[in-house]
This record gives structure tokens, sequence and C-alpha cells, in this order.
């Protein structure tokens, strides 16, 4: 009996679909919710929209305010971007602004527009930003826009959110960097940043600046795997609160920062900025933004790309290509330094034969990022033998001078 449908003559079956899958690190973007009480009737409340920094005739569209400036901060870092931007309605006070921010799960509206943004728009964010109102702490509690944004992290997962601390004292910004301690999605800056604006100086929160490093960055090696801190802010004029660095001095404020969570700026420009918020003992050893980011990235790079194997027969051949395909896409980060080693693991016990009736496969994947170097520590000491070293090149010159009447003896 044939297993095709019978035919008298030649037939070509063309499947030019390539047998591994790609997988690709995808660009980054911001999505900024914000209000715009000025902006141009088509820029729609909760929806999605791009607006790139190119493009001066849709930046005039949101009209003057905290949407366009904060648009203009990232641009003058001297980055060419899509920014995703979702208006919000304009609250009567702060605490209303906040609400409208943060919205509403259910409804997708505020922050949680973002989760509309591919469909909207066909770009995805990887930057989660609201300057101006990622600093409150209503009722000394967690900012609610960053409460937002944490659960929404989860659901995009390549994704982080960077919040700006309050308050004019670094201990002020270590207790709202306090309030996401468990979290790996939130990144927090201190403190505010001074920037030149319609003439005069002014100041406005540390995230766009934040945000527009970390797309430069992205830009420079094409991938998110690189760390983008110790490099200067190119768009600030320099810091409204003094942050104190001195190299080697664990007591600095810089330090102090660091180990709390903050991401802050020294020496006027310097981002210095290694670390989320996670400070919680449960999470602490993955605190390093730059190896969350690989992670997350990776993980995030299989979702899309491995789709192509569902409702393939399973069976040894296809269960080849799943593992040559995941082994490939670590092999490639591993070259360009993302990675330090990987296994792809076939484990029996993760795949009984219920599961494989059922039609299931469970490959397990172990791999570590290389991290960034956050703490050099040289040790020094005396070294008293090099004396007999300084003895012998001595005597080595003296021997040379050839003069009979000076002698060296042992």
């Amino acid at each position: 009996m044939s297993a095709t449908v019978p035919n008298v003559g030649v037939r070509v079956f063309s499947d030019l679909t390539p047998t591994i899958a790609s997988i690709n690190a995808r660009q980054t973007y911001a999505f900024m919710c914000l209000p715009a009480p000025d902006a141009d009737a088509s820029i729609e409340m909760h929806k999605p929209v791009v607006v790139s920094t190119e493009d001066p005739e849709a930046i005039a569209l949101l009209g003057d305010g905290i949407a366009k400036d904060a648009i203009t901060q990232i641009a003058s870092e001297g980055i060419s971007t899509d920014i995703i931007f979702s208006r919000c309605e304009e609250g009567a006070d702060e605490e209303a602004q906040l609400g409208h921010i943060a919205g509403d799960a259910a409804l997708k509206t505020g922050i949680w527009a973002a989760l509309e943004a591919l469909s909207e728009t066909g770009l995805e964010p990887g930057l989660l930003l609201a300057p101006g109102y990622t600093s409150q702490r209503p009722g000394d509690a967690a900012n609610p826009v960053l409460t937002a944004a944490d659960a929404i992290c989860d659901k995009i997962i390549d994704c982080m959110a960077i919040g700006d601390a309050p308050g004019t004292t670094r201990e002020e910004a270590a207790a709202a960097a306090a309030d996401f301690a468990t979290s790996l999605n939130i990144m927090m800056g201190w403190p505010q940043v001074r920037v030149w604006r319609n003439g005069a100086d002014a100041v406005a929160p540390m995230s766009p600046s934040w945000a527009a490093a970390i797309l430069r960055r992205d830009a420079e090696v094409g991938n998110p795997y690189k760390a983008a801190w110790n490099r200067p802010l190119k768009g600030i004029r320099g810091v409204a609160t003094r942050v104190s660095h001195r190299d080697g001095d664990p007591t600095s404020d810089s330090n102090f920062l660091a180990q709390a969570g903050v991401g802050t700026i020294i020496e006027n420009k310097l981002l210095w900025a290694p670390f989320s918020t996670a400070t919680d003992p449960t999470v602490r050893d993955y605190r390093s933004i730059k190896r969350i980011r690989t992670r997350r990235s990776v993980e995030k790079a299989f979702l899309r790309a491995m789709r192509k194997y569902n409702a393939q027969d399973l069976g040894p051949h296809l269960a080849t290509l799943i593992f040559q395909t995941i082994s490939e896409a670590c092999a490639e980060r591993q070259a360009i330094g993302a990675l330090i080693d990987y296994e792809v693991i076939w484990d029996r016990k993760l795949n009984p034969n219920t599961l494989l009736r059922d039609g299931g496969l469970r490959v397990k994947l172990r791999f570590e990022e290389t991290p960034d170097l956050v703490d050099l520590g040289i040790y020094t000491e005396p070294q008293p033998e090099a004396f007999d070293l300084l003895a012998e090149n001595i005597a080595a010159a003296l021997e040379a001078l050839g003069d009979p009447n000076i002698r060296v003896t042992a």
C-alpha cells in the first residue's frame, strides 16, 4: 500500500524551509508611557505608536511637555532609534497621574499597553520607561508604575524597566530600590541629571539617558550581550546631586549605591551601573544587568524560532534537528563571548513514555553567561628578596667597568 497518493508520472515535492531554525537576537526598543496633553489628536490614548528620533514631525505631534522632553533626552545621547510611545490621560494630581500610567492590566491601558506594542507596531519593547513617574513612593511603598512594569517584563521575558529613585540622599535611593529587591526586571537610577533645554539649564530624570546608553551599546555590537556601564553619557551636562567616588574605597557613594541596586553617575558623566535592584539573597547571584539581559535574550530567542518544529513527526530525526539547532545557537553566542559554556541534555527522566505519547519533548539546556568584571582586586606586598637581585646588578655593573682596582666580593 502506497504511503502517498498514487500518481502516474513524475512529481516534485519542493521544501525550501531550512532544516535548522535561525535563533537570532532581536533589536532592543524602548517603550515609554506618559501623558501628552498637548499632543495631536492623531496620537490616540493607550495605543502604541512608533516615534523615530530622526523624525521631527512625529516628535512635534506629541506637543510640548514631558513626553517630548524625554524623547529629546534620548536623542541627545547621539543615537538614532525608534521609540514605542503610548499616550495616557493627564491626571488631576500626581496620584491620579500615577494611576493613569500604571494603567489597567485587563484593559491594557497605561504602561500595560506595552503588551500590545508588537501587534500594533511590529516592534516589541526591550526597555520600559515612564520618566518623571517612577520615583514616587505613595504611602511609603513601591512605585505603582514600576510594580506594573515588573509584571509586564515577566510576560515579555527579555524586557527590563528603568526607574528613577527619589530624594536627595543615597539612603532614599536605596530604600526605593529595596522595594524591588527580589525582582530581576528593574533598574533604578539616581540622581537626576542636568540637561540643556530651551536655552537654559534643567533637571531631568536619569532613566532616559541610561536607556539611551543601553540602546547605543546594543547597536554598537549588534546584540544585547555586552555591558553598557563604565561609559560616559553624552547628552547630560552633569548631575543634580554629587555622587562621591574614590577608586579603591568601598565607603564612597558609588559603591554604596551599586551594592544597594542603584545605578548612578560618577565623575559628572560616567555611567556607573552594573547591577539591577536584585539584592535579595534569593536572586542576588543574578543581579548583573549584563547577565540578566543575556539569559533573557537567549530564552526569548528560542520561543518563536523553535515554533517551526511544531506539527512535525516526533522521532529521532526531529529530535536531532532540535538539539542541533539549540547547540548551534549557543555555540554562536559562546564564540562572541556572551556565554562561557553550555550543555544540551537529553534527560530520559524528563521524557517519560506518557509525555512522548502526547507529543511532548523536553530539552534541558545548561549554560552560564559571561559576567562583566565589576570587582578587580590587586594585592601588593613587600618583596625583600628583590634586594638580592639589586645587589647582583650592582656587582655586575661594577665588574663591567673592568677597573682592576675595583673588586667585587661575595
